[in-house]
């Protein structure tokens, strides 16, 4: 009885003393406060990093943001990208909690050779694409919502159609910079749709190498007769149907989309781009509206800005050559660009004097050909190099 009375403080010291223990354990691991895995980083131009949130548990919403994107911006995963030089505060938020990372991003040293102006015209070389551009990744969440809606117009005195991509995690909250992008001589709304330029859009946005943005694809058959493939495809009237859209597009579709999104405003925010005939009506609508539009780019675009003959239809042109330029107050603040497929048998070298034109009037502008035809390959890259400059 005696032993049993030593030995009792004994066991209860030692209970007290595993117990104290475990709770100390249990307390440490409690401890583990989650943290951002950089709270600095130095970034150059163009140059990506992954950052993320260190103790966090999958449940757990993150959501990431920049304090100014026009130096860095940061996907929905954490992924920052450099776009200019200076500093930026990159903020992942949970559960209104704020964990950041302070970015300085410093000037790019080009270690190209110099090029020539032949060689800056080779798309081949300087205007490329990565490999899964067009490829839906598994993520739905980088892919914004596609809309179709109908509005009245008022050039056709009916009912129209077109189509709006959203940037992912759209919200009346911001307000977005839009692009315009038109379809070609016998398409409709659904063109650049079946092209793929909502997942285009999306990759580029989930990467940093485009900003925010919505597109907008209308009808630019603006007429009474507006449907896909119609029989007089190659008339005089069908083409003067998409120069007709220019009204359309002033007055009833842009004033439309300003009605029932959140857009920015200014030429600064609004661009304009086409494919084929829609490169034609892109060229024309933009040089025509240069107090709009500050970013116009045409892809392999058709005939008719200057006087032809062609498939059994003449037109007079809708610039002459010396017309065909940006005017004194935006010459050095507009984003121009051409593109021409390097075997196109369909609009020949019809860009290329387009090129010649802008050339001659000292008009800044991107040329460049690519390989292929009239074809999807040279539409999606060209959409892709334009997307990749426009709103910076």
């Amino acid at each position: 009885m005696s032993y049993l009375k030593k030995a009792f403080p004994i066991f209860i010291s030692v209970i007290l003393l595993l117990s104290s223990t475990a709770i100390y354990r249990i307390s440490i691991k409690a401890a583990k406060k989650i943290s951002i895995s950089q709270k600095t980083l130095s970034l150059m131009e163009g140059d990506s990093k992954k950052l993320s949130l260190k103790n966090i548990s999958k449940k757990q919403k993150v959501v990431w943001s920049s304090s100014n994107e026009q130096i860095a911006v940061v996907s929905s995963n954490g992924k920052v990208t450099a776009k200019k030089v200076g500093k930026v505060k990159i903020m992942a938020t949970v559960k209104k909690q704020k964990y950041s990372c302070n970015i300085t991003v410093k000037k790019k040293v080009s270690q190209e050779v110099t090029k020539t102006e032949k060689d800056l015209t080779d798309g081949d070389v300087y205007y490329t694409t990565p490999n899964d551009y067009r490829t839906r990744k598994k993520d739905d969440s980088i892919y914004g919502e596609v809309k179709t809606l109908t509005y009245y117009s008022t050039t056709t005195e009916k009912e129209r159609k077109l189509s709006v991509v959203l940037p992912p995690n759209y919200t009346e909250q911001k307000q977005y910079p839009v692009c315009y992008l038109l379809h070609g001589l016998g398409q409709d709304h659904t063109d650049w749709l079946n092209a793929k330029a909502p997942t285009i859009i999306g990759n580029m946005i989930d990467a940093g190498t485009a900003k925010e943005m919505i597109l907008v694809l209308p009808n630019c058959r603006a007429r009474a007769n507006d449907a896909a493939n119609p029989q007089d495809a190659f008339s005089l009237n069908n083409y003067q149907a998409f120069d007709n859209f220019i009204n359309d597009l002033k007055d009833n579709v842009m004033p439309f989309i300003k009605e029932n999104f959140s857009i920015k405003e200014g030429r600064e925010n609004t661009a304009i781009a086409g494919f084929s005939m829609g490169g034609r009506t892109a060229l024309y609508i933009g040089m025509s509206m240069q107090e709009t539009f500050g970013f116009i780019g045409g892809f392999c675009p058709a005939p008719g800005l200057f006087a032809y003959s062609m498939n059994n239809v003449t037109e007079d042109g809708l610039f002459t050559k010396e017309t065909f330029k940006l005017e004194d107050d935006y010459k050095d603040n507009t984003l121009l660009m051409v593109v021409a497929g390097k075997t196109d048998r369909i609009v020949g070298n019809i860009p290329a004097t387009y090129h010649d034109a802008l050339e001659e009037n000292g008009t800044k502008h991107i040329w460049y050909k690519k390989s292929g035809g009239h074809d999807l390959n040279v539409m999606d890259n060209a959409f892709y190099n334009f997307a990749k400059r426009i709103f910076n």
